[in-house]
């Protein structure tokens, strides 16, 4: 059984041992050619800045070691040659590395819990400024290099006389599992980080329910959705508009609109489908079934008019360009799914789309036009305009109507006080 004082003499002998091979590694580095100690690292100072420093507290955390016999070998440079590193050791600097290793040194010494959180942190901050994308990186390249590096230590401390060689060896095989298990624990996070950034990038292209279906069967299977609101928006006069933008202005133009409407869209609980140049469509309703999506439809309808009127005033102000909006919507039974196979896009078809398209270009700008159909669900609660039967392209004469607003007695679009369950 080891006594406290005996653990800390083995510790004291054993870390002074492995600090004289690094203490002769950092002059090795500091003699390397200028171009290498100017390096900038993380924490602003130059690589030379950082091994002087570095250098300077081994000498008073272990003193007199200046004064010790040079080592049979440089310690990293026979790391780096056994690791297979694709750089010479006389032309690279190790000041990370080495900002890591002195904490690791002293977490040798005195195995302290604040120590350990230092060496702990010391490799964190190691690991954040490797490039993860390098030819050759991986994590059974990191197994190795750790692997190397406690084969090296158990070397030295083999080395020292009068000493318990398997305690020792068991005291450096458990700090460099410790450290194996903080690396580990790093790449998991950053695993954790990879899925968390897929599941967002997917979700901005499929619906959450619809992309854990397909992460789950590799499919989603088509259905049919026997009623859902379909919105279509479209700006007058765009091509002439663009045709004076540069590309810049053009793209930043549009996409200040449709960023209001993925708002508004979100506020409301609508799923967009896609954009076609200058055309918007959403659809309330899917891709889970709900009996509120004609109201949520015709509130963001309403927003969006809003949204647009507010930049047009703002931009006559300016002299700068303006679009004005036509929107149209309409409700009915639908298809939907997931098309493609590299690059997914989910989709709804159906005479809904098309009728609801046909709202769309029926319209006049500045106007919400809505098909019979979703001004008998809409008309206890909203006023309208009624319009009479309007013809549309391949759809004959049409009865439609342009959406004027809440009616009063139920608030605003911004706070109402409509009871859902009329909405059954």
């Amino acid at each position: 059984m080891y006594s406290v004082r005996k653990m800390e003499t083995l510790r004291n002998l054993i870390s002074y041992e492995i600090a004289r091979y690094f203490y002769h590694h950092l002059i090795e580095e500091l003699s390397k050619p200028e171009p290498l100690q100017i390096q900038i690292g993380y924490d602003g100072k130059t690589s030379g800045e950082a091994n002087r420093d570095i250098l300077s507290r081994l000498s008073i955390e272990f003193p007199k070691i200046e004064q010790t016999e040079k080592p049979p070998f440089n310690l990293i440079r026979e790391w780096a040659k056994r690791n297979r590193f694709f750089f010479h050791y006389d032309e690279y600097n190790f000041d990370r590395y080495n900002r890591l290793y002195i904490e690791r040194i002293l977490a040798l010494r005195n195995n302290a819990p604040e120590i350990n959180s230092r060496f702990k942190e010391a490799t964190l901050n190691n690991f954040r400024q490797f490039d993860y994308n390098r030819t050759g990186f991986s994590i059974s390249f990191l197994i190795r290099v750790e692997n190397n590096m406690r084969e090296l230590m158990r070397e030295i401390i083999f080395t020292i006389p009068n000493i318990d060689h398997n305690k020792a060896w068991q005291i450096i095989f458990e700090q460099s599992k410790d450290y194996q298990e903080n690396v580990n624990e790093i790449f998991e996070k950053r695993l954790q980080d990879a899925r968390d950034e897929s599941d967002r990038l997917l979700h901005n292209i499929l619906p959450v329910s619809i992309a854990a279906e397909l992460k789950k069967n590799n499919r989603v299977a088509p259905v049919s959705i026997n009623s859902a609101t379909v919105l279509f928006t479209d700006f007058k006069g765009f091509t002439q508009i663009s045709e004076k933008m540069s590309p810049e202005e053009l793209i930043s133009n549009l996409d200040e609109c449709f960023s209001l409407f993925d708002q508004i869209c979100a506020e409301h609980g609508l799923e967009k489908i896609k954009t076609i140049g200058d055309s918007f469509m959403c659809v309330g309703g899917v891709p889970e079934v709900n009996h509120t999506h004609v109201f949520d439809v015709a509130l963001a309808a309403l927003k969006m008019c809003d949204a647009i009127q507010k930049l047009k005033e703002e931009k006559k102000k300016n002299g700068i360009p303006y679009w004005d909006i036509r929107i149209g919507f309409h409700t009915g039974p639908i298809a939907a799914g997931v098309i493609g196979k590299n690059k997914f896009s989910y989709d709804i078809w159906g005479d809904t789309v098309n009728i609801a398209s046909r709202m769309e270009s029926s319209g006049e700008p500045g106007k919400i036009n809505v098909s019979e159909t979703s001004y008998e669900l809409l008309s206890p609660f909203f006023t309208f305009t009624p319009r009479g039967r309007i013809a549309a392209k391949n759809k004959g004469e049409i009865v439609m109507y342009f959406l004027e607003g809440l009616k009063s007695e139920f608030g605003t679009t911004q706070s109402h006080n409509i009871d859902f369950a009329l909405l059954n």
